[in-house]
């Protein structure tokens, strides 16, 4: 498959680059590990409407409205590779 745009990580750094993307109509897949770097705090502070929510219901929410845009793809997996050739990356994971 095809994409104009491949984001690594799908933490909140991730999706909110996927947002704009996917609102553009940009062809995007968002490859994620599951290992965010919050994931080992309990609740998130300092995030505007959000403080003392669960980080992870946080991402969650965010995953599920960026999804509803049909241009933008997730992969549950790890990048292990990138490869450029010419003007284009290839990814494995």
């Amino acid at each position: 498959m095809s994409y104009d745009v491949v984001i690594i990580g799908g933490s909140y750094a991730g999706l909110a680059a996927g947002l704009p993307l996917g609102r553009a109509r940009r062809k995007v897949v968002i490859i994620d590990a599951g290992q965010r770097r919050n994931r080992f705090a309990d609740h998130s502070h300092g995030f505007l409407t959000q403080d003392g929510t669960l980080a992870s219901e946080i991402a969650q929410i965010a995953k599920q409205q960026l999804l509803q845009y049909p241009t933008v793809d997730w992969i549950d997996g790890q990048v292990k590779r990138l490869e450029k050739k010419d003007d284009l990356f290839s990814y494995l994971y």
